[in-house]
């Protein structure tokens, strides 16, 4: 009985470990920064400037990063609004940890939102 209860203590705590954040934008801001170049993505409150600060300086030839802590806001606006500048864009976000994205209340990988909404 002991090891059961250790397995389903440790098997929670391993799935808590692993767990995936996820950012949201919707369809129209996808419209919007298809055509602008500009996107607007919610984050989880887990992301911190500091966070965002330490990555960005990275992505600075392709796009550029705000960041909003008080709503929560990563506003990334494209350098150029060319296919391969929106790809980085994964990158940063993967770096910060958002590896699906939530469009309509629908999780998605970052490909597949750009697939659907970007194309």
């Amino acid at each position: 009985m002991k090891k059961l209860i250790m397995m389903f203590v440790l098997s929670l705590a391993s799935s808590f470990a692993f767990s995936q954040n996820s950012a949201s934008i919707s369809e129209s801001q996808l419209k919007t920064g298809k055509s602008n170049g500009v996107y607007e993505f919610s984050v989880p409150e887990s992301i911190t400037a500091e966070k965002v600060d330490a990555v960005k300086g990275y992505y600075k030839d392709y796009f550029t990063v705000a960041f909003n802590e008080s709503t929560d806001v990563l506003k990334v606006t494209l350098l150029k609004n060319e296919d391969s500048n929106l790809n980085v864009v994964n990158r940063l976000l993967v770096a910060l940890d958002l590896r699906t994205i939530s469009v309509g209340g629908e999780n998605m990988t970052f490909q597949d939102m750009k697939d659907r909404y970007l194309k």
